[in-house]
């Protein structure tokens, strides 16, 4: 057959069709097609504003980037739901229907599977994401995750709407799943871990947190198969997700305030007056000095401790308002400037430790 003949055999069949066709229906589906069309991208940018007052609500709200490359997928979705509402209308061969449907079908698996790969990124940030803190937890690798499941689930999607079979294909993936999995079994597991260590919020990118029996030091990274700490000597440490996992981490950054715990030694020959007006001066300084958490959750002691070797002692028990550093050491300094002013003021001298040593004599 020619390609002249063909064609004319592809017309007379149309004209056939369009003969046999509800003709009223056929211009009420074209006409809803039409507006459809005409009114896609405010509608689809309705849809959006929905959306993205959704994921305000759960805190993470969608950049305007994200927001400009969702309006394609979501137009081109609208405009294929409208053209399945006229397929019944419209009475075409069954063979054409049926490819016109799996057109349609694979067109729209396009554009969600494409709306949900741009949406990886700010459903990543839900998961990892903290509201209660600036910083973030470093979660690129996992939007490179979510959106290589998405391709490969959209793929996947699209030849069972042609209905390819994969099943063969698929048991080769398994097959071959399985011996990559025992392959990276290391990187596996501190992949868990990792995702792991972000679902409980145990720390995040900027802490300064203490692996116990190790070292302090500040998390820079948190990274595919470790995470990266800089210590305060400026050397990265590059420590595996699952020994992290494992491991107590002291988390100092998640800490409300800073505890300050003296023990002050008195000379031996202080007097229970001196002391006890030294005590008294220390409490009004704890209450009224705007420096100490006063609440009744933060323990506050002042008192005569007991007696060492060389020394009456006296602790000093409070925790700091907040728990910035250079404000511990301010709060410390004026600490001490009144220590030193009531032992003045009460005339009391401060031991430092002695030891007396007998020299026996010759005879």
């Amino acid at each position: 057959m020619s390609l002249i003949d063909a064609v004319t055999n592809l017309v007379s069949r149309v004209q056939v069709w369009l003969s046999s066709a509800d003709q009223t229906g056929l211009a009420v589906s074209i006409v809803l097609v039409s507006i459809v069309f005409g009114f896609r991208k405010p509608v689809a940018k309705m849809v959006i504003w929905a959306l993205d007052r959704l994921m305000t609500r759960l805190s993470v709200g969608l950049s305007d980037q994200t927001k400009a490359a969702l309006v394609v997928p979501t137009s081109v979705l609208i405009v294929t739901l409208s053209l399945f509402l006229t397929l019944d209308v419209l009475q075409f061969p069954p063979f054409a229907d049926s490819l016109v449907r799996r057109i349609l079908t694979s067109v729209a698996v396009l554009a969600v599977f494409s709306g949900w790969y741009n949406l990886c990124g700010p459903f990543v940030s839900l998961l990892s994401g903290d509201s209660r803190l600036d910083l973030k937890m470093e979660s690129g690798w996992m939007e490179r995750v979510a959106r290589f499941g998405v391709v490969l689930f959209g793929i996947t999607a699209l030849l069972t709407v042609w209905e390819v079979d994969i099943a063969s294909a698929l048991t080769g993936v398994g097959v071959l799943g399985a011996g990559l999995a025992i392959a990276t079994q290391d990187l596996i597991r501190n992949l868990v871990a990792g995702m792991n260590n972000i679902s409980e919020k145990r720390f995040s990118v900027g802490d300064v947190v203490q692996i116990e029996g190790a070292f302090i030091g500040t998390v820079e990274k948190i990274d595919l198969r470790s995470t990266l700490l800089r210590g305060f000597d400026q050397i990265p440490r590059y420590i595996p997700n699952s020994e992290l996992s494992n491991a107590v981490v002291l988390n100092y950054s998640q800490r409300s305030n800073r505890r300050v715990l003296l023990s002050i030694p008195f000379l031996l020959s202080t007097t229970p007056e001196q002391l006890s007006g030294i005590c008294d001066g220390l409490r009004v300084h704890l209450k009224t000095s705007g420096d100490f958490d006063t609440s009744e959750e933060a323990p506050q002691y002042v008192y005569v401790e007991g007696l060492s070797d060389s020394a009456i002692l006296v602790i000093f028990y409070a925790w700091t308002t907040t728990p910035d550093y250079e404000n511990s050491l301010r709060v410390n300094e004026a600490l001490t400037l009144k220590i030193l002013e009531l032992s003045q003021e009460f005339e009391a001298s401060l031991a430092y430790p002695t030891q007396t040593i007998e020299m026996a004599k010759p005879d």
